[in-house]
């Protein structure tokens, strides 16, 4: 939500499908492919801003953008306890509307695709449900061709940040798992940016990232052969209480994830939980008359819910 002349969420809701496929190819060779939403921008302050009527609104920004990934990634066995990891990861991004006005952004994004690479290695002892991971995946970049209107044939360069994500787990009880993980990503040098004739053929960022670590604790927990569920916290630091980039609209955040599974049989097994995170408020600092001057984001949250159904053959 934002508070400007008037309240109400800029974001729109969002549903995702999440394929994943893993086939063992060799005794100590599995091979394995997903099909998952990987990042959106669903910005609509035309809908949600009031600033004096259908006209004013129309100036206002809105960016609807998608991006879905596959990656095929393949995993080697050393020994009993050490395996590695590694793969490619290929993005799309669809066809997108991009309006910034404070960026004097209006323009009609041609789709295209950017690839990149993980790499990753785990070390596991099954007899304490132990298993410690580290994956590193490379950044993409995507240079989209772009029609900027009143301005002409133009590009948006948009990259996703470089990723390292950290997962620990270990038994501490009987039937009672402890996890933990974290999320650096390398956002600082990785903008959204544009160039056409108004920029002098460089490159000009409209968007202010900043570098994210994200954490989560939790505890896992099995009732007899068919039951477990699951109870985590997470957290991610902010980049500050102000912003110039209507892109930004949070300053960190924090929130509770529950989930249960259930095991039809030894092959089948259905999951299905929610996440409930509050982000902290932030003050966007552009100029009067962008659309509307020091606007306010505050007492904002995001509720998640899914399901999954897995099948062993």
């Amino acid at each position: 939500g934002g508070v400007s002349a008037t309240s109400g969420s800029v974001v729109g809701s969002v549903t995702s499908t999440n394929i994943q496929v893993k086939a063992d190819a060799f005794d100590n060779l599995s091979v394995g492919v997903a099909f998952y939403r990987q990042a959106g921008i669903k910005l609509d302050y035309q809908a949600n801003w009031s600033l004096g009527g259908a006209a004013a609104a129309a100036a206002l920004p809105k960016v609807d953008l998608d991006v879905n990934a596959i990656v095929l990634l393949t995993k080697y066995d050393v020994n009993d306890s050490f395996s590695v990891l590694a793969g490619l990861k290929n993005g799309t991004a669809k066809d997108a509307v991009v309006k910034i006005p404070s960026s004097l952004v209006d323009a009609a994004v041609t789709g295209g695709s950017a690839l990149s690479y993980v790499l990753g290695a785990a070390y596991e002892m099954p007899e304490i449900a132990l298993r410690a991971e580290v994956v590193y995946e490379t950044s993409g970049e995507y240079v989209l061709d772009t029609t900027f209107n009143g301005i002409g044939a133009g590009t948006v360069k948009a990259t996703t940040a470089n990723y390292m994500n950290v997962y620990v787990q270990s038994g501490i009880a009987e039937d009672t798992l402890l996890f933990a993980s974290a999320r650096q990503a390398d956002w600082k040098t990785n903008q959204v940016s544009i160039k056409h004739a108004g920029t002098g053929g460089a490159y000009a960022d409209i968007s202010d990232f900043s570098d994210t670590t994200g954490y989560r604790i939790g505890l896992g927990r099995k009732f007899g052969d068919t039951w477990s569920s699951s109870l985590s916290y997470n957290w991610e630091g902010g980049s500050g209480a102000t912003t110039g980039s209507p892109l930004t609209l949070s300053n960190g955040n924090q929130g509770v994830s529950i989930g249960a599974k259930y095991a039809l049989n030894d092959s089948t097994a259905i999951t299905f939980g929610g996440n409930y995170t509050e982000f902290g408020d932030v003050e966007g600092t552009w100029a009067a008359g962008t659309f509307g001057a020091n606007a306010k984001f505050s007492g904002n949250s995001v509720t998640t819910l899914g399901a999954q159904v897995s099948h062993s053959f």
